[in-house]
């Protein structure tokens, strides 16, 4: 059951990232954030209420602002470089994420039986062979590549911090950890906003189909964070982390699919990877 949550929760990331994506083509990346995690707090809020927990957890909830300002960090570097970048080159940089929780699990003594650990390779491997095609574009491409990366690298770096710090919330109450993280979430990207609008930067209104779209990506990761939370409980941190972090092979089909970005056949085959490590993994 592990395995099976962490890997749908790894599609609805990657679903609501090119959902957000496109969406801060047309409006800020923060602003969209904002309507996201306000929606995905409210949800998380009904959540809490229907676990009626009868104590109050600091830890848990410490873990979750940890978890919000290192995600609300990522998810405006991810959705900026989405924005300005080549989806199918952002993601699975930002995928990188893995590496730290990975390396916390094992050295917490979280080692993976050899078959998983094969499927962990491959999958790694996979994510590299479908970025590695846009390395190698134009010199005006590149400029706007290395700027992408750059905040790509960013995001991977603040949802490492998100992964590991929501497994250890949760230990205490996923919950209280969720609702901690999404609380932190709301204020920090609230006042990004404000100091904006002081600055005279004006946004404007707010389509339905719009607002519709950033509802949905909050509520599609708040259910994502809910499932990895609940995965990291019975499963191996590493092995659950990686699943979870798969989310650039929806991503990359997605854009693909709507946006007719083309997918070269190195890439092809990294994707083809990433679903053979997943086997492995299963299978483990």
């Amino acid at each position: 059951m592990a395995l099976l949550l962490g890997l749908v929760s790894s599609m609805l990331w990657g679903a609501a990232d090119f959902v957000g994506g496109r969406l801060s083509r047309l409006r800020s990346a923060y602003s969209v954030i904002f309507v996201a995690q306000v929606a995905a707090l409210v949800g998380t809020a009904v959540y809490l209420i229907a676990e009626a927990e009868p104590a109050l957890d600091t830890s848990a909830l410490a873990w979750g602002v940890v978890a919000g300002l290192a995600g609300a960090v990522a998810l405006g570097a991810f959705y900026r470089a989405l924005a300005i970048g080549q989806m199918g080159l952002v993601a699975p940089v930002a995928s990188t994420s893995v590496v730290l929780p990975v390396v916390v699990g094992v050295v917490q003594g979280q080692t993976p039986p050899p078959l998983q650990f094969i499927g962990l390779a491959t999958a790694g491997l996979g994510a590299c062979l479908a970025v590695a095609p846009e390395l190698r574009s134009g010199p005006g491409a590149r400029a706007s590549s290395a700027q992408s990366i750059g905040l790509a690298l960013l995001a991977a770096a603040g949802f490492g911090v998100v992964l590991i710090a929501i497994a250890e919330g949760s230990r205490s109450s996923v919950p209280q950890t969720l609702f901690g993280q999404r609380a932190a979430y709301v204020v920090a990207v609230g006042l990004v906003l404000l100091l904006r609008a002081g600055r005279g930067e004006r946004q404007p209104r707010w389509s339905r189909s719009q607002l519709g779209a950033a509802v949905a990506v909050g509520l599609a990761d708040m259910a994502a964070n809910l499932m990895y939370a609940h995965a990291t409980h019975t499963g191996l941190l590493p092995v659950v982390s990686v699943l979870s972090s798969l989310y650039p092979v929806a991503t990359v089909l997605l854009a693909r699919w709507f946006d007719d970005e083309r997918l070269r056949p190195l890439q092809l085959a990294g994707i083809s990877a990433t679903f053979l490590g997943v086997a492995f993994i299963g299978a483990g």
